[in-house]
Formats: C-alpha cells, sequence, structure tokens
C-alpha cells in the first residue's frame, strides 16, 4: 500500500508497480489551496462564509482516502457504483449518483473500485471537496436535512459536474481575486444546488404530490380566488396532509404562494398594461382596489401607483 501526501492530508492509493502509478495518475487531479490564499479567504467578506480547502477527482482503477480525523467538512460525490465509505461505524456502499457528507472531528475512510471497462461507457468520477468558513456548518446542514447519515442519491447531475470540473480548472487558471471569488461562488452555488436535488429527490420518492400540476392549476385560476378545499381536492388529500406536503416543498402555505403569484401578476401587468390598478385587482379576482392595494404594499412595500411610477427613476 503506497502513501501520497500533500499538505496536511494523507491520501492511500493502492498500486502495486510504478508503472501503474504513473498510468493512473494521469486519471487523478488534486488541487491543493495553497496558504496564502487560504488565509484570504477566510477573512475576506466574499469568500470567508463557505470555501474549499481540497478538491481533487479521480478516474482511477483504485483510489482510497483515509483520515483519522477531519478537521473541517468533507464532500464526497460518486459517478460510480463501486464505492465503499466506512464512517460512525457504517460500511456503506456508495452509488452512482451518491453525495456523502463527513462532518469534523470524524474519522472515515472511503476506497474507490471502478471496473477499466465500465469506465470507458460512462463516465466514471469520483469528486471530493474538503471545505470550511463561518457558514460551512450550515450549508452542510441544509444538506444533511435529507441524508441518511450523511449519505443519499442526489443522481448524476450533469449542472454539478460541470460546476466541480471548473472549481478543478482554478489551478490552471491562476489564483487571481476575480477567479478565486468566483469559483467560492460558484461552490456555494454548487452546495445549494445539491441541497435542492436532496429534497426533491426525498420527496419525490416518498409522494406522488405534482407540484407542478398545483401550480398550474394556481396560474390558470389568478383571476379568481382558489380555495384550500379545492387544491386539496385536486390532489385527493386531506387539507391537513395537502398543506403539510405543500410546505414541505415550498416552504410556504399554498395559499401565500397562491396570494404570490396573484401578486407577480399584478406587477407585471403594472410594468406592461396601462390598465388602471381597479382593473388589474378585479382581473385578479380582488372586487375591492382598497383591499388590493393594501395587500400589494403589504407584500412589495409601495402602493400599486408607486410600483407604476418606479419604472420612471
Amino acid at each position: 500500500m503506497d502513501y501520497i501526501a500533500i499538505g496536511k492530508y494523507k491520501f492511500t492509493i493502492n498500486m502495486t508497480t510504478t508503472k501503474k502509478i504513473l498510468q493512473e495518475s494521469l486519471n487523478d487531479i488534486r488541487l491543493i489551496i495553497p496558504l496564502f490564499l487560504l488565509n484570504k479567504l477566510k477573512v475576506h467578506p466574499l469568500t470567508k462564509g463557505t470555501y474549499p480547502i481540497a478538491l481533487g477527482k479521480s478516474q482511477s482503477e483504485t483510489f482510497q482516502i483515509n483520515k483519522n480525523k477531519t478537521s473541517s467538512h468533507w464532500l464526497i460525490y460518486s459517478l460510480t457504483n463501486e464505492g465503499v465509505l466506512h464512517y460512525k461505524n457504517k460500511e456503506r456502499e456508495i452509488k452512482r449518483g451518491d453525495i456523502a457528507i463527513i462532518s469534523p472531528d470524524e474519522a472515515f475512510s472511503f476506497k474507490l473500485k471502478i471496473n477499466n471497462k465500465q469506465r470507458r461507457k460512462e463516465n466514471q468520477s469520483l469528486y471530493w471537496i474538503n471545505f470550511t468558513g463561518d457558514l460551512s456548518e450550515n450549508f452542510a446542514e441544509r444538506l444533511l436535512m435529507k441524508m441518511d447519515d450523511g449519505l443519499a442519491n442526489a443522481g448524476a447531475l450533469t449542472s454539478i459536474v460541470n460546476d466541480f470540473d471548473e472549481l478543478l480548472a482554478l489551478g490552471s487558471r491562476g489564483y487571481t481575486a476575480t477567479n478565486v471569488i468566483h469559483a467560492v461562488h460558484l461552490f456555494q452555488q454548487s452546495l445549494s444546488s445539491l441541497a435542492l436535488e436532496l429534497r426533491l429527490a426525498a420527496f419525490n420518492k416518498s409522494s406522488t404530490f405534482d407540484l407542478n400540476a398545483i401550480e398550474n392549476m394556481m396560474q390558470s385560476n389568478l383571476h379568481q380566488e382558489l380555495s384550500l378545499d379545492a387544491l386539496a381536492h385536486h390532489c385527493q388529500l386531506s387539507k391537513f396532509h395537502f398543506c403539510k406536503k405543500f410546505k414541505e416543498l415550498t416552504d410556504t402555505s399554498p395559499i401565500q404562494h397562491f396570494i404570490n403569484m396573484k401578486i407577480q401578476r399584478a406587477c407585471f401587468k403594472l410594468d406592461n398594461t396601462e390598465n388602471t390598478v381597479k382593473i388589474i385587482g378585479e382581473s385578479l379576482g380582488y372586487s375591492d382596489p382598497y383591499y388590493f392595494s393594501r395587500l400589494f404594499k403589504k407584500m412589495i412595500g409601495m402602493s400599486p401607483k408607486q410600483y407604476r411610477e418606479s419604472r420612471h427613476r
């Protein structure tokens, strides 16, 4: 067993010959953020929230990471069906599309074995990112909420793969302030995207709840009132279960979501038509123009008249 150490990180790769080391090193990319740059990232207002310490990609036939104790968060994203994760005294199989989050101060090991023939048929890669920052715990928590003890399947996402590959390209672009800030924000975006994908995947797995159909129904009824009874009946659920499932997916109540749509439509009409506030309110089911104006101001922070006039300021 050969060990490769980069800075304070220790990577173990199971190779038997020097020739194999040379061959497989071409399939591995590792980017360790230099110390001078880490010192800047942890204090810069645009990066100190969450930023990568080290990251990499492996397409080697065998790859392994061993950590006796982590000092920060680790993220592993697998596009292979041949991984094994040892974490919290559990052995977990890692499948294609799986994502794992390792919390600080924990020991873990990950072993990857890729079938060489299978690798030629599809992208069989393993991505890993070690990250920290003032908000790293918050970003990790958004992921862990929908994970089974740090592991979940997000699927093989082209957008995430592209983001991670662009992050790895930072090493060749150079450590200019513009490049680094963009890379950090790209990484934060990837974490947010993964959290959303996990949430949708978990919801769709356990429910036939069709949010798109519900929103289409709302859009078709913006001209009138739409009761909670009608929405729940459309989904063949009780009002209680309908509200619970809707809020779980959108973080808001169904009726408030419907009102938000109405106000968004009102903004569009104020911007793109010369219709009076009264006519716009009536077109959205509000027969009382004063009530409509108060509701609009509560939602937007200004009256419909002020909103329309703000176009010319």
